[in-house]
């Protein structure tokens, strides 16, 4: 990293660029033109960035064979039909196999989900239940899909050396305190030997900071996967928990989609603009979420539609509003909860720049130059959504007019003319910035 009071103190067009021996405890730091020193930090986050990508795919593939190990050793008939279901040799089946995968388990890496015999209760005297044939149809398709998944489901491992949080640090600064909590979870499960958990987050701010894009950029970090479910349109209660079975839309929720029918138990769930939430004919969408946001009762949820009992107590829940004194107190009590500002100028030109070197990776044109700074900072002022699209529609543009560097004349008009505005200048035309 760059420290500001020494790039203040070095010659003009110079800066420091620090060099880490001994994984992090010496360093040595260097003064170099500053066009070397960013040279250098590009080479470098080019470097986290093909490093991570190598470790997530690693990481898919290992869950891949574990998932095609248990598939082979089970035993699973591939043909069943509500007619043939055997209850007690489902049993028997669904016991084995959940014997072999808890010999089979590593301690910390995966947990109990629901008991063994938990979706028995789909397909057990079904028309003797309901006549309709149609729901009964639904719960041995149901029932085929969970059965051989197992009753366990794997728990995301995030590694905090990673560049992945590196790269939050730097995209997201004005989000250090959440990231600080999270680090501190982790630092805390570490010594304790504890599982680690994040408490539920309720983000609060201003639109356009970045809330979701922070939301789905954690969720790589941690290598678990993201939902958003929004509270701004037409939401109803049965959005987590599924909606009663009396109704005749019935349908499983969110929660059981991620959890059971998922191989991760601990997903992010991101609940947008929470805020926004108006109770309807079906109940209150947020209702559910006091007993899910604690941990004792989310051990042991049930979904309406399918009365199907689970555990949701590792789901990572996050939450997301403008108006936080729209949110009811007894709910708003059950996060951590964290106001976050609009980024300074210098954060967002930070920002800009982590952005901007990652849709340069992104479009992987190996013969084109990474744009440069002051072109970069032209766009900085723009959300990050806006920023993307400027860049990739830029280089385009260039690629097509035979460059191999994108110029301020493939960037927006809006932000051509303002950074004439900026220059004193008219509109600049065609031609590369230096």
């Amino acid at each position: 990293m760059r420290n500001k009071k020494d790039d203040e103190a070095s010659l003009p067009g110079y800066g420091s660029y620090s060099v880490n021996h001994k994984e992090g405890y010496v360093s040595t730091k260097l003064l170099l033109p500053n066009h070397t020193v960013q040279e250098l930090h590009a080479e470098r986050l080019a470097a986290d960035l093909a490093k991570s990508e190598k470790d997530n795919e690693e990481l898919r593939l290992s869950a891949k064979a574990d998932e095609d190990w248990f598939a082979a050793n089970r035993k699973s008939r591939s043909s069943l039909r509500d007619d043939d279901i055997d209850p007690v040799q489902e049993a028997t089946e669904l016991r084995e196999a959940a014997e072999l995968a808890d010999r089979q388990a590593e301690d910390g890496r995966s947990i109990v989900v629901y008991d063994p015999l938990e979706p028995l209760k789909l397909v057990q005297d079904l028309k003797g239940r309901t006549p309709d044939r149609e729901v009964n149809k639904r719960h041995v398709v149901l029932y085929k899909q969970i059965k051989p998944k197992g009753h366990r489901r794997a728990l995301a491992q995030p590694k905090f050396d990673l560049p992945d949080f590196k790269r939050l640090r730097l995209g997201f600064p004005h989000f250090a305190p959440v990231l600080d909590l999270i680090q501190h979870q982790f630092d805390f499960a570490e010594l304790t030997e504890k599982p680690f958990q994040i408490p539920p987050i309720l983000l609060g701010g201003d639109p356009g900071i970045g809330k979701t894009r922070f939301t789905q950029e954690l969720a790589d970090a941690l290598g678990t996967v993201m939902q958003r479910l929004p509270f701004d349109n037409d939401q109803h209660g049965s959005g987590l928990l599924g909606s009663d079975k009396h109704w005749s839309n019935t349908t499983h929720g969110l929660v059981f989609e991620l959890v059971v029918l998922g191989r991760i138990a601990n997903p992010i769930i991101l609940l947008d603009e929470i805020d926004k939430a108006s109770k309807r004919r079906e109940g209150d969408p947020r209702a559910s979420l006091h007993s899910l946001l604690e941990t004792v009762t989310s051990e042991r949820v049930r979904d309406i539609s399918l009365d199907f009992e689970f555990n949701a107590s590792r789901v990572i829940w996050i939450a997301t509003a403008n108006e936080l004194d729209r949110i009811p107190s007894s709910l708003r009590s059950r996060f951590q909860e964290f106001w976050i500002e609009q980024p300074t100028g210098a954060q967002a030109l930070q920002m800009a720049e982590v952005v901007a070197l990652e849709v340069h990776y992104l479009m992987e044109l190996p013969d084109f130059d990474p744009p440069t700074r002051q072109l970069v900072h032209y766009i900085a002022h723009l959300s990050a959504r806006e920023q993307i699209q400027a860049l990739k529609r830029a280089y385009a543009a260039a690629k097509v007019d035979g460059r191999h560097q994108i110029a301020l004349s493939d960037l927006p008009e809006q932000v051509r003319r303002e950074a004439a505005e900026f220059a004193g200048e008219d509109i600049p035309p065609a031609g590369l910035l230096h």
